[in-house]
């Protein structure tokens, strides 16, 4: 697998390594890792990683320029509707194990968009701070593929724009007792906007962790594993927590 993950450095891609034939960050947290933080295009960084993890699945980091639309034809019948409605052009595309199909796109490198889903049905997003399982990695033994070989299109602004307003116009689900619900489709996003707002009042990655454990049991329909909540602990932790009242 090192011969993919220098692979699509070369084409210019920041990577990292993934458990074998899954999508989750190989190096633990208590390991020194901070998953797709971690992502370089140093060769020998790469090499060392792969020597430690030589069956380890290929990420590559999203944000910095890059932005994945992800497509995923379980969740809704009308997908292809959406993907109709976002009218993007022709691009590199992934086809993933599930079946959904990841599209490359270039955004300007100072853009903020990080991760959400439900920009329309069927359709997630992810740019900084998120990462996607490059082509050639295996999941629940299924191989993501190249399925269309193209030179990387740059992001319309209408998609920019829409997605933006999406970020900023979320709802609180609740069930029939008023309970806050977070779906499947939400989890990701939602608990990376709850570990970095923790983070900014200055809460350490402990403490974080651990109430991404409790709104996780509490509120996820269905939960995310550990594993994912780590990674969020994890990336947030690396933000600088925002600075008390009269500093200077």
């Amino acid at each position: 697998m090192i011969d993919l993950a220098l692979h699509h450095t070369r084409a210019g891609y920041r990577v990292f390594p993934l458990l074998p034939d899954r999508k989750v960050p190989a190096i633990a947290k208590r390991d020194g890792g901070n998953g797709c933080l971690d992502a370089t295009t140093n060769i020998e960084t790469i090499e060392r990683w792969w020597r430690a993890y030589p069956n380890a699945n290929v990420g590559i980091a999203t944000g910095r320029g890059l932005l994945v639309i992800d497509v995923d034809p379980r969740k809704t019948e009308k997908w292809l509707q959406s993907l109709h409605e976002l009218a993007l052009p022709q691009t590199f595309t992934v086809r993933t194990w599930s079946g959904g199909w990841h599209l490359y796109l270039a955004m300007p490198p100072t853009c903020k968009i990080t991760i959400g889903t439900d920009l329309l049905p069927g359709i997630d997003w992810r740019g900084a701070h998120g990462y996607v399982v490059a082509a050639g990695s295996v999941v629940s033994g299924a191989l993501y593929t190249v399925a269309k070989n193209l030179p990387i299109a740059a992001a319309p602004r209408s998609l920019l724009e829409r997605i933006e307003a999406t970020r900023k116009t979320r709802k609180i689900e609740r069930d029939q007792d008023g309970h806050m619900v977070i779906p499947d489709s939400r989890r990701n996003d939602t608990l990376m906007r709850v570990g970095s707002a923790l983070r900014r009042w200055g809460v350490d990655y402990n403490a974080i962790l651990e109430s991404l454990r409790a709104v996780n049991i509490d509120h996820c329909d269905p939960p995310l594993e550990d594993a994912e909540l780590r990674h969020i602990a994890g990336s947030v932790s690396r933000y600088k927590p925002n600075e008390p009242k009269g500093a200077a």
